[in-house]
């Protein structure tokens, strides 16, 4: 792992029972720094949140969440993750990923849930897995509005939604 100069403005190394209760105790590991550049492996045990620039690949037991500011381009493991900032990259996630209203994602995901808030941006593909890893229904997407696949995917109704585009898709894109 290199570090870019003088980066860090902070880094928390917070323990389970600081600010017990709030979101805050959910997060191991916070990163910042406007300056900050981090390029490597990451391995984490609980959960952790960004606010500078990761390039490489992160394994997380718990959520990610790229703040604002943050810009994450790297291939991911984790259970959640909340995108507020910027990720590039291919994502796999065993429970929730969320793209906030401020949110970009470009890149393939293969999660269980895709929340999709008003104003967040996705472009690239979705693999529903199940709890048991199982590969439910792809969709290929370029989306911006407020939209939960989590209840969609699989059922009737989305196959419906996305037949006709994915008949005219078929003429232009390679599966």
């Amino acid at each position: 792992m290199s570090l870019g100069g003088n980066a860090f403005s902070a880094i928390d190394l917070g323990s389970e029972n600081d600010y017990e209760g709030s979101e805050q105790s959910k997060t191991l590991l916070t990163i910042r720094g406007d300056s900050a550049k981090i390029e490597g492996k990451l391995i984490i045990s609980k959960s952790i949140e960004i606010d500078c620039e990761v390039h490489g690949e992160l394994v997380i037991d718990g959520q990610m969440k790229i703040q604002q500011s943050g810009y994450v381009n790297a291939d991911v493991k984790t259970i959640d993750a909340i995108v507020t900032g910027v990720y590039e990259g291919n994502m796999e996630a065993t429970g929730t990923v969320q793209i906030t209203e401020s949110g970009k994602v470009n890149g393939n995901i293969k999660t269980d849930s895709l929340i999709i808030e008003k104003g967040g941006i996705f472009s690239g593909n979705v693999v529903r897995i199940s709890t048991n890893g199982e590969k439910k229904n792809e969709l290929k997407e370029t989306h911006e509005s407020s939209t939960d696949y989590s209840d969609n995917i699989g059922e009737e109704t989305a196959e419906s939604e996305y037949e006709a585009q994915e008949e005219k898709e078929e003429d232009t894109l390679e599966l």
